[in-house]
């Protein structure tokens, strides 16, 4: 009996060491990938299955984007300065170039009307009415062996921009904003120029050309400032919802902490990440942006795939769009696929013991309770008196082994999680200082489910977690008297101590912002 013990505790000690193990097909695991379609249009081509996030971006959702952008591009605008371009003129039989530097705008009214339309399969229509500019500049006209220099003022009011964006998947899975045309028309326009020296009134004669010159331009500057705003900031957004760093998201441990949940946490947490690349190219209907993405939390350091799949979703898009500004969809495999990584990566086991425990709840391992006037603890000996009498004058200690892979399941307030571990639990004498000398004294499983809630607010979506099915199950016990109703006794540890620190977690994890400022996105 006593070989079977060491090959037991041999066995959970290697689990610490080994990262990966041999985990049989689930029986809830999706085997399928989904039907497969080949998309190469314009970027390369991808293999589509079912997908793991799916968002829809309501008509909604896109013009409070806009409203933001034509904010992004007016302050832009009102700011530009620096830009050089020329012109060439010719009138009674001469011929030169009217040089403009140091273009810059010198007042600046915003459009008046801005318009966001979908054009199906995958483009938006952005139009910008009714904008006023008011510019300044150095010139140079040269027509050898003349040249004149000086200055101009000009208004361009009355401007309107068209501008029409293909939204496309590369081979990477990231989206790309392609602004495909882009066109201005301007209603008025007057130019001044202000020539020096005594050829000035020469130069006065091509301001009428000057004035076509600078108006045909005006357009070409607007189209490439406000094609390279939207092709940089669209791309940018999405590459960040295309993988987004979970790790960030977590409480940080201090580097001197010795709190066991802190690194728990920070262990299960780092390298952790959403593959949340596009596995298809971007459906554009008239009522909404829909991008499908592949829905999956990996770890950095960990490169083995998912033996499993996404479930389909088609059942969950029959409800009518509201006058949400999005909609997410997400799938069990996202938890699950993190789940797994974390299983096979040994980022599920816990250590418990006097070293690692808070302050407060140090004396809760104790076999023997301490006492002080008019204050009561809790401890182990206390909750099982006979582990108190066979090993008195000791701490205990709690490994906790995932005795399977944990799953989860949404369901209609949120997601339940189940969950196996095995624990074993020792006795160390307190006069050991080495802790050479412990026995191990129990070993038990505990079979439970953890539901996560979600509340959103008006200004955060919040998730919480707690502990809700506790079955307990009693292998080996090296102290007589002692069944699964005694083990119940330490349920206390669970939940006022791993529970409320994991639902903190949890809680900070998944806090997603819903307003903007003042405006409400979700």
């Amino acid at each position: 009996m006593k070989l079977f013990w060491f090959l037991i505790t041999y066995i959970s000690f290697l689990q610490c060491y080994v990262s990966i193990r041999q985990i049989n097909v689930q029986k809830q695991w999706y085997r399928y990938p989904g039907n497969s379609l080949s998309v190469g249009i314009g970027y390369g081509i991808m293999v589509s299955g079912n997908p793991g996030v799916r968002i829809r971006l309501t008509k909604k959702g896109a013009n409070h984007i806009k409203t933001v952008g034509v904010q992004i591009f007016n302050d832009y605008i009102s700011q530009l300065k620096g830009y050089s371009t020329s012109m060439p003129f010719s009138q009674i039989g001469i011929n030169g170039i009217v040089n403009l530097k140091n273009l810059h705008v010198k007042n600046y009214r915003s459009p008046q009307v801005s318009v966001l339309n979908f054009l199906p399969p995958r483009h938006v229509v952005l139009g910008l009415e009714n904008l006023d500019i008011g510019l300044g500049s150095d010139f140079t006209a040269n027509a050898v062996p003349i040249v004149v220099e000086g200055n101009l003022v000009g208004t361009i009011t009355g401007m309107t921009v068209a501008l029409t964006t293909e939204l496309l998947t590369d081979v990477t899975g990231k989206l790309n904003a392609v602004v495909r045309n882009c066109s201005a028309l301007i209603a008025n326009s007057q130019i001044t120029i202000n020539p020096t020296g005594p050829m000035g009134i020469f130069v006065k004669t091509f301001e009428p050309m000057i004035n076509d010159s600078v108006r045909q331009r005006i357009p070409e500057i607007f189209c490439s400032r406000l094609q390279n705003l939207i092709e940089k900031n669209i791309s940018k957004l999405f590459e960040f919802i295309t993988k987004i760093n979970l790790e960030d998201y977590f409480p940080k441990m201090n580097k001197l902490d010795t709190d066991v949940m802190n690194i728990f946490i920070s262990h299960l947490a780092k390298g952790m990440y959403v593959d949340n690349r596009m596995i298809t190219q971007p459906l554009i209907t008239m009522d909404y942006i829909e991008t499908i993405h592949q829905g999956e939390i990996q770890f950095e350091s960990l490169s083995e795939q998912t033996p499993f799949f996404p479930r389909p979703m088609e059942q969950l898009f029959r409800e009518p769009l509201s006058d949400h500004m999005a909609h997410f969809y997400v799938s069990d495999h996202l938890l699950n696929s993190m789940l797994y990584h974390a299983y096979q990566d040994n980022r599920l086991a816990l250590k418990i013991d006097e070293s690692n425990l808070p302050q407060e709840m140090k004396s809760f391992v104790s076999t023997q309770c301490p006492s002080k006037k008019h204050q009561t603890f809790v401890c182990v000996g206390y909750l099982i008196p006979e582990i108190g009498k066979l090993y008195p004058d000791s701490t205990t200690s709690f490994a906790i082994l995932p005795h399977g892979l944990p799953y989860v399941m949404f369901n209609r307030d949120g997601m339940a999680v189940e969950i196996k571990n095995r624990i074993l639990t020792y006795a160390t004498p307190d006069d050991d200082s080495h802790s050479r000398n412990h026995s191990q004294i129990l070993v038990f499983s505990i079979n439970g489910q953890a539901d996560i809630t979600f509340s959103p607010t008006n200004e955060t979506l919040n998730a919480r977690m707690n502990l809700n099915r506790f079955n307990v199950r009693l292998h080996r016990s090296a102290v007589r008297g002692i069944d699964e109703t005694s083990i119940a006794r330490l349920s206390p540890l669970s939940k006022t101590f791993i529970a409320p620190r994991l639902s903190a977690a949890v809680e900070k994890a998944a806090r997603f912002p819903m307003q903007v400022g003042k405006k409400r996105i979700i």
